[in-house]
């Protein structure tokens, strides 16, 4: 328990500013390039996502080979080194510099699973990946709020550097945890173990970034323009848009504590009734005409958000059993940025061309889509005698 509150502090420390800050990249480009045109702000925003989505299986596989607390130690530092280059960075281009660094040399959620596979397994392990995503999640609606206050008194660009000092915090609980099994090695037992994964494991390795593919596309496609959704539904008020805008993640905070094993049956069906709920809510922002119903809406919204995240980490613990694991949560880290960066632009265009209502109609989809991938994975292909085609 005293490793997993380590490891939770240190990566709450380091997804503060790195989810908190983008939100303000608008007040921060004011500053550094006021002459800068209004499409940089959106490029700017999705830079890091990008750059950790290409380097984080690189990681993963360094993490399954030189140890994975000393991958955890790396994302820390980098991130430190990223913000504090950020607000000093004397031009755009250095701070461009500095984004880059921070997401290319970050990834501090998948270094923070990958340990915590080294110590613990199985329903404990599903359990612990519960636990990184309330951090982050507590991460997303406290980072907002605090550093909304500090931008208010007139700072934007300096907040990097004092916020560099929350990761060297991280850095200091990290290099305190346990060393990991693998540190020092070559991670042979983990490459034999990952060498030669039986069919079926592949298959549902397969079907498992196809659901989260899925599944955080259909999530992040409704973030960027939720605040005009809002005022088409007759919410005028940001403060008032913005407390519904993370309820989803509050309801999370609140749940999750709450769902424990021995208290209900965590399997694939906590998967598969999650993705339901969260389409069907997705369904439901798309027709609302008024806000009338939105918070219920987006309090089960919040409860098929809470259920999917807790049905894919038991499905990667148990993935998690075959070895190299650096390697795998590294997959599954880029496997989410890239979806996300996808949500984002298509959200852009959807929203030109047919309004702030139709992000939702996307989300839909692509939950309708994750469902049946669920099924093949958990229903139709646990079938007696069910043989997967064979790829030539």
């Amino acid at each position: 328990m005293r490793v997993l509150r380590s490891v939770l502090a240190a990566h709450y420390l380091a997804a503060f500013t790195a989810l908190g800050m983008p939100l303000f990249m608008p007040r921060v480009l004011a500053q550094l390039a006021p002459h800068s045109p209004d499409w940089l702000v959106g490029v700017l925003y999705v830079l890091p996502t990008i750059c950790t989505a290409l380097t984080a299986a690189t990681w993963g596989r360094l993490a399954d080979r030189y140890g994975r607390k000393l991958s955890l130690v790396r994302a820390l530092l980098g991130l430190a080194f990223g913000f504090a280059l950020a607000g000093l960075a004397p031009n755009l281009p250095v701070f461009i510099l500095a984004l880059m660094i921070q997401g290319g040399c970050g990834g501090s959620l998948a270094a923070a699973n990958a340990y915590l596979s080294t110590q613990v397994q199985g329903p404990a392990l599903s359990r612990s990946l519960d636990w990184t995503q309330f951090s982050a999640r507590l991460a997303m609606v406290t980072a907002p709020a605090l550093l909304g206050l500090a931008t208010d008194r007139g700072l934007a660009q300096g907040l990097y550097t004092y916020l560099a000092a929350l990761p060297l915090l991280g850095l200091l609980l990290a290099i305190q945890l346990p060393p990991d099994s693998v540190a020092g090695t070559p991670g042979a037992a983990d490459a034999r173990s990952a060498a030669k994964p039986d069919q079926r494991h592949g298959a549902r390795l397969w079907g498992l970034l196809s659901i989260q593919f899925l599944y955080y596309f259909s999530v992040v496609i409704t973030f960027p323009y939720f605040l005009v959704y809002c005022r088409t539904l007759g919410i005028a008020d940001d403060s008032m848009a913005g407390l519904i805008y993370s309820l989803p993640h509050l309801v999370y905070l609140v749940l999750m504590p709450w769902l424990k094993p021995g208290k209900i049956v965590l399997s694939h069906w906590t998967l598969l009734g999650g993705l339901g709920v969260l389409t069907g809510a997705s369904l439901c922002q798309a027709w609302l005409k008024h806000a009338g119903p939105l918070l219920p809406v987006r309090v089960l919204y919040g409860v098929g958000m809470t259920l999917t995240i807790i049905g894919l980490n038991r499905a990667i613990s148990e993935c998690a059993k075959q070895g190299a694991t650096g390697r795998l949560f590294g997959v599954f880290d880029a496997c989410g940025k890239w979806s996300g960066t996808l949500g984002g632009v298509i959200a852009g265009v959807l929203m030109q061309r047919y309004g702030p209502a139709m992000p939702f109609v996307a989300s839909t989809l692509a939950g309708i889509g994750a469902l049946i991938v669920a099924a093949f994975v958990f229903l139709i292909n646990k079938r007696p005698g069910y043989v997967p085609a064979r790829h030539t």
